[in-house]
């Protein structure tokens, strides 16, 4: 749940809004365009502490909220 509510800050912290009581969203429905894209990505790796390699970052990779979270949790179970 913490990697959830981390998640959350970060797409709020880059002005992405979206219903919290959500448990998962399309992320198109809520990034607006391709430089907010790549700043979620820069954030998470910040927030996080991890790399993002360039193959999670295709379409459809990150189709939902519910992706991010599993993509962080792997990446971040990798660095440990």
């Amino acid at each position: 749940m913490e990697t959830v509510n981390r998640l959350k800050e970060c797409l709020h912290s880059i002005g992405v809004i979206f219903e919290e009581d959500k448990e998962n969203f399309l992320l198109s429905d809520v990034v607006e365009d391709s430089l907010m894209f790549v700043t979620l990505i820069t954030e998470m790796e910040q927030e996080f502490e991890i790399e993002i390699p360039d193959e999670y970052i295709v379409p459809g990779r990150l189709a939902s909220f519910k992706d991010l979270v599993e993509m962080v949790e792997e990446l971040s179970a990798a660095n440990e």
